[in-house]
């Protein structure tokens, strides 16, 4: 607050301390009801105390709160424009290494896997209304950041009316898609990013998200069975194409989309008010674009790959605004990150990264 006063005018600074003071009380009260929780899962017994895991997602609660305080305030500016972003970004590091630290030191408890699931909702939805404030996403993402409220909601109708509800099977891929999502979200905060790469990107970024949450949705309300014959060969069937082949043929088009748009036009970025030391950036984009367009053909480290176009693309779409081909590239690389570089590939590092959780034994998988 203090800080801000120097910054804001005193009501934009009171707002702000308000909105943080708020969500640190709800943070509370969600740890005051859990505290019964603090033991490790099959053990009656209270532990004597938090624990090192524990301490850092209410470390990562901490930066959720004064990130909310920026809502319905105007975008800082100067220096202050990154704040939002680090907050976001720091709490989505916390986010993983939380987990790592119970993990490692044999502290893991039911209030800590409570904790982690209402602070990841509620991270989302502030950052999702942020996003959206600063105009940086559409309107209609909010929903996305409303989902797990409004999934909560939906069971809870259910009960009411006497209904079934069924618990969901764990799944690796919510964990990608949700950790993806986050990875995003952080950047939409960024000072240097705004439409329509982002809104563009918002799209690609909600298919996946969206039908995560309509198959937990069918699951939970009992029209899915995710142990049925039917719906195991369904889903083998479009892993084959989706993980599989489909990743293939964007690989193809990246190169395509490179090779005859995008690396000419790189040569010569203009200059861009919004864009730091403009020749740097253009050499820069250049070569991220062509390690990332040859590591994207042989399939090695596909996902990272995809990362060094999704900049290539943004920074393209940024300098010359949004057209087909650029368009197409910025697609097609998120595709690639969310779905893996798929058949063919030579090396595929990041795939165990993602699938496991941080302090897991390392699970070595052929080339």
């Amino acid at each position: 607050f203090r800080l801000l006063r120097t910054a804001w005018p005193p009501p934009s600074a009171w707002r702000w301390t308000l909105l943080a003071a708020s969500v640190l009380a709800y943070q509370l009260a969600l740890l005051w009801r859990g505290l019964k929780d603090n033991h490790r899962p099959g053990e009656p017994d209270l532990l004597s105390g938090l624990g090192a895991g524990n301490a850092l997602t209410l470390a990562r609660g901490l930066a959720l709160a004064l990130l909310a305080g920026f809502l319905f305030s105007p975008r800082p500016s100067g220096g202050l424009a990154w704040v939002p972003a680090l907050l976001y970004t720091l709490a989505v590091l916390a986010d993983y290494l939380d987990g790592y630290l119970a993990r490692i030191t044999q502290h893991s408890t039911l209030l800590g896997q409570k904790l982690d699931i209402e602070f990841d909702a509620l991270g989302i939805l502030v950052v999702t209304g942020l996003a959206v404030h600063y105009q940086q996403l559409p309107w209609w993402y909010l929903i996305l950041g409303l989902s797990r409220y409004l999934f909560l909601l939906g069971l809870w109708w259910r009960r009411r009316r006497g209904k079934p509800v069924a618990d969901l099977p764990p799944s690796v891929h919510r964990r990608i898609v949700a950790g993806l999502q986050m990875g995003f979200l952080s950047v939409m905060l960024w000072p240097w990013v705004h439409p329509p790469a982002t809104t563009l990107a918002g799209v690609a970024f909600a298919i996946p998200f969206t039908a995560s949450f309509v198959r937990d949705w069918l699951v939970a309300s009992g029209s899915l069975d995710p142990s049925s014959r039917p719906y195991l060969e369904t889903r083998q069937k479009m892993s084959v194409v989706l993980l599989g082949w489909l990743p293939v043929a964007l690989r193809a088009g990246v190169v395509m989309a490179v090779a005859h748009l995008a690396l000419p036009a790189l040569f010569s970025l203009p200059v861009r008010s919004t864009m730091p030391s403009p020749q740097v950036l253009a050499t820069a984009t250049l070569v991220i674009a062509l390690i990332s367009v040859i590591m994207s053909t042989l399939g090695a480290a596909g996902r990272l790959a995809s990362l060094g176009l999704i900049f290539a693309a943004s920074v393209h779409i940024l300098t010359y605004g949004l057209y087909l081909s650029n368009g197409f590239l910025l697609v097609s690389a998120i595709f690639l990150l969310l779905l893996g570089s798929g058949t063919w590939s030579c090396w595929r590092p990041e795939d165990t990264f993602l699938s496991r959780r941080a302090g897991q034994a390392r699970v070595r998988q052929p080339c």
